[in-house]
């Protein structure tokens, strides 16, 4: 009798009330946000082309195709570093760093110098470039058409990537602060 005194106290009292509706709330809110969440969730997927990706990297660092429990390290390990980037990512850890900025900007320009095509030169064009350059060049065409072609070849692609490179530049407001104009007698960029 002395427990149900108790437990019929306990039932009367506010504050008991009040903790139980707020767990309930609480309950309540947490599955209707898992619903929003995993909507929401950023995905990480790994597809077979990822697979090829993490196994064309073995066999490159090893020499070897790797055993399935060395690929299953390597995806576990992909995705740790997937997380991690993206999570780095939300925190601004990649602003106003300039190891990170370098190494974009230089995978960037390694993209970009990937998806130039050049058609190779006929022969009167490297013979042009020869006559443009006789100080270059001190043999016959015949012995140094290799180098000629290479050449011209990196000079053409030098050029594809500057206009590309403008192309991008002018989707940007570029702003210099005066004093640095003043500073380093800049006039445009």
């Amino acid at each position: 009798m002395y427990k149900n005194s108790i437990f019929s106290k306990l039932l009367k009292e506010p504050l008991l009330h009040f903790l139980l509706i707020g767990v309930g709330l609480f309950y309540l809110s947490s599955q209707l946000n898992k619903e929003k969440d995993e909507n929401t969730m950023q995905q990480i997927i790994i597809n077979t082309s990822k697979l090829d990706r993490i196994s064309r990297a073995f066999i490159e660092e090893n020499g070897r195709k790797g055993t399935d429990i060395e690929l299953q390290e390597r995806v576990k390990r992909d995705i740790k570093e997937e997380i991690l980037y993206h999570e780095a990512l939300a925190l601004g850890l990649d602003k106003d760093n300039i190891v990170i900025r370098h190494h974009l900007a230089q995978k960037m320009q390694y993209l970009f110098e990937d998806i130039s095509i050049i058609d190779e030169p006929e022969d009167e064009v490297l013979k042009k470039y020869l006559q443009e350059n006789p100080k270059k060049f001190n043999k016959p065409f015949d012995e140094i058409k290799y180098q000629l072609k290479n050449e011209w070849i990196s000079k053409e692609l030098k050029k594809e990537n500057e206009i590309f490179y403008e192309n991008l530049k002018s989707h940007y407001k570029i702003m210099i602060d005066n004093d640095v104009r003043k500073s380093l007698n800049m006039r445009v960029l």
